[in-house]
């Protein structure tokens, strides 16, 4: 009879460890969005997961845009492995093409919870294009590959223009995208040359353009942009031939 007493309490301090174990579980918004909008909005989830000891919430988010379309690759959940606190990077903006990503990591349960793709989509207001000196690219967004690439005019500012698929993969996202559009940028780094954003492994692989951009005169009239030593050398020869 005596030993009744040690058994209650035995009993209720087990209650009471696994209540405290349950009350310290971390639970998280659970998804994955891979879109392509016109004008990115909402970031949500209806899921909700349970995480192991020592893990913590993450969101992390990465858009594109080029031309009028914008791509969206989010993903909310648990992880056990942090490198970083919160970051935001906007690693290229331009009128034509831009590329932000935002990582969060947070230790309370359901604090993965931002909803509004805005709250960090801050790209500058630019001038329309100079519709007298345009250059034109080919623009386009896609998921995979594209299909139709219309050329499109470029803002005053682009030299160039850009062809580049981005690869990620991590966190329920395996895909390449596929991004083309006017550009002032020098080399293939519109991510700036990460090879991670948040829990998601990315790589960028540019494809070779050609060295002249056609652009088109006051009158209409298409002429090509020719370097300086090219000049020098034709000048050179009619020098040559003259004299």
């Amino acid at each position: 009879m005596r030993a009744c007493p040690m058994h209650n309490l035995l009993f209720l301090f087990l209650l009471a460890v696994s209540s405290l174990a349950l009350a310290q579980q971390m639970h998280c918004h659970l998804g994955t969005s891979v879109t392509i909008e016109s004008k990115p909005s909402n970031w949500t989830t209806e899921k909700v997961e349970t995480c192991d000891n020592g893990s913590l919430c993450q969101e992390t988010i990465l858009l594109i845009k080029s031309g009028p379309k914008t791509a969206v690759l989010a993903t909310k959940g648990c992880i056990s492995q942090v490198l970083e606190g919160v970051t935001f990077i906007q690693h290229f903006e331009s009128p034509d093409l831009t590329a932000v990503s935002f990582s969060n990591f947070c230790e309370e349960s359901l604090c993965n919870n931002k909803e509004n793709v805005f709250h960090f989509w801050k790209t500058r207001k630019f001038s329309a294009p100079n519709t007298s000196t345009m250059l034109h690219c080919p623009t386009c967004l896609a998921l995979g590959s594209c299909t139709s690439v219309p050329s499109l005019p470029c803002h005053r500012y682009a030299t160039r223009c850009y062809r580049g698929r981005i690869g990620l993969t991590g966190e329920g996202i395996n895909m390449t995208v596929d991004v083309r559009g006017c550009t002032d940028m020098t080399g293939c780094r519109l991510i700036a040359g990460l090879t991670r954003i948040g829990p998601i492994s990315v790589k960028e692989k540019c494809l070779p353009q050609p060295a002249l951009q056609p652009r088109r005169a006051r009158s209409g009239a298409p002429w090509l942009l020719v370097s300086v030593w090219r000049l020098e050398l034709l000048l050179s020869l009619l020098l040559v031939h003259f004299f």
